[in-house]
């Protein structure tokens, strides 16, 4: 006969789990060197941004073009407006609080409406001058030189021939040139055209208009201009 197994009467006990041991990290020694290092380094950073931010964002009334004025005309109170901008360092316009000083000037160049006005713009003398004449020469890109005309800069206009017979003392002859002042350099109303204001003497106003009418002047610039 086969007997039964017998039953322990005391249960098994749990199996306790490992115990983690808690790791600690290790302490970091701090620099006093470093520390203050970073702290100028934020102070620095600051104060740059605050000296950057004070002229960037600094703003100023300046005087503005309202309505085009010719060259040579008298700069009056209504061509002249107010803006408050940021001006970039390189730009030198007129503070509003000098438009007294800018009124009764004559325009050295034509003012366009919408434009800061510069001290460069202005002149004490009227445009033309005593014994002057101011013509307008519209010419294209081939009777003018390479390089751009500026303002002030002196040139020569050159009357070519007409194209006609012309007898050998005529073909064999200088041509005839005029010194001239540029007063005005913009672009002409037709297209490949430019306008060019000058300044002659009286006694050559006539002639380089007629001559410029006809298409028969090409412009020089000189020495030193």
């Amino acid at each position: 006969m086969i007997s039964a197994p017998i039953k322990s009467s005391r249960a098994a006990s749990p199996v306790a789990a490992p115990y983690a041991v808690p790791r600690v990290a290790p302490q970091r020694r701090w620099r006093p060197a470093l520390v203050w290092l970073a702290v100028a380094l934020v102070a620095a950073g600051g104060l740059i941004a605050a000296a950057v931010l004070r002229k960037v964002g600094t703003t100023a009334e300046y005087l503005a073009v309202s309505s085009t004025v010719e060259v040579g005309s008298t700069i009056e109170r209504s061509d002249l407006s107010t803006v408050r901008i940021t001006v970039d360092p390189a730009l030198k316009p007129i503070r509003a609080s000098a438009a007294d000083e800018v009124i009764g000037k004559f325009a050295a160049v034509a003012l366009v409406p919408g434009t800061l006005l510069t001290r460069a713009q202005l002149t004490d003398t009227a445009v033309p001058g005593q014994g002057e004449q101011l013509v307008g020469l519209s010419l294209p890109q081939e009777r003018l030189p390479a390089e751009r005309i500026k303002p002030g800069a002196r040139v020569l206009l050159i009357v070519t021939a007409d194209g006609g017979p012309v007898g050998d003392q005529q073909a064999t002859a200088a041509p005839l040139s005029i010194k001239a002042t540029a007063v005005d350099v913009r672009a002409g109303a037709k297209e490949g055209t430019t306008l060019l204001n000058v300044t002659v003497a009286d006694r050559d106003g006539p002639l380089i208009a007629s001559r410029a009418a006809a298409g028969r002047i090409v412009v020089a610039l000189t020495s030193g201009s």
